[in-house]
């Protein structure tokens, strides 16, 4: 087997590691929370909400050698999972909180260049992370030139009420369709500026060409929302 997956008793699957290709992003999703890079080229820190695998943030830990890395993740068993199969790094510069972030987003000061929201349970996004006061928390956390990534599932039904809700508190929201499965991805900004538009496709190149992901392609796919 060249692979590993990490599923919570059902057919969903939650992350995917190659043992050949260890740095590959395998899952088309986590391709797409990165497109956030050409808004952000050079993040100092990071704020992940729901570890899974360790996709995202062991990519990242590799790609930027400077950056810092806060993740909150609920389930203790997640986290055992993804240091003991999914070869998650153990480093300084990658802290993990086993902690219910809804709980402890809104005592954080620290304030982020980015923040993945990836929580997911059994199917879909927990309600915790969907309440208007938890986007309200996690507005506060982003720098004033940060934003927010959200993975959600169009098949629980409420993405509609999302992205409104994204659009009650975000200055600016994105929508990229990240697969055929249903996952969608939200990008929320603090305070976006229209007269960067130029500079994000001329970063977009950039990023292909260094990191090897499909950016440009991308986002041709954004969708303004608010």
């Amino acid at each position: 087997v060249n692979s590993r997956e990490l599923r919570f008793g059902n057919k969903v699957i939650q992350s995917v590691f190659s043992k050949i290709k260890p740095r590959y992003l395998v899952l088309p999703y986590t391709r797409c929370m990165l497109l956030s890079l050409i808004f952000c080229p050079r993040p100092d820190s990071i704020l992940h909400i729901g570890l899974g695998g360790g996709s995202i943030a062991r990519w990242l830990h590799y790609e930027f050698s400077s950056v810092k890395q806060s993740i909150i993740e609920k389930n203790e068993d997640v986290v055992e999972a993804a240091y003991r199969f999914f070869e998650f790094p153990s480093d300084s510069r990658l802290q993990i909180f086993n902690a219910d972030a809804s709980k402890l987003l809104p005592k954080m000061s620290e304030k982020y260049d980015l923040i993945f929201l990836d929580a997911f349970n059994d199917f879909g996004a927990p309600k915790e992370v969907k309440q208007i006061d938890f986007l309200r928390s996690l507005y506060c956390r982003l720098k004033s030139s940060g934003l927010a990534v959200g993975n959600f599932w169009t098949l629980t039904g409420d993405f509609k009420e999302q992205c409104e809700s994204w659009g009650s508190i975000f200055s600016t929201v994105y929508n990229l369709d990240a697969n055929k499965k249903g996952n969608e991805i939200l990008f929320g900004f603090k305070n976006y500026k229209i007269e960067e538009e130029i500079r994000y496709e001329n970063i977009s190149k950039i990023l292909e060409k260094r990191h090897q992901i499909e950016f440009q392609k991308m986002k041709m796919r954004l969708i303004k929302l608010y």
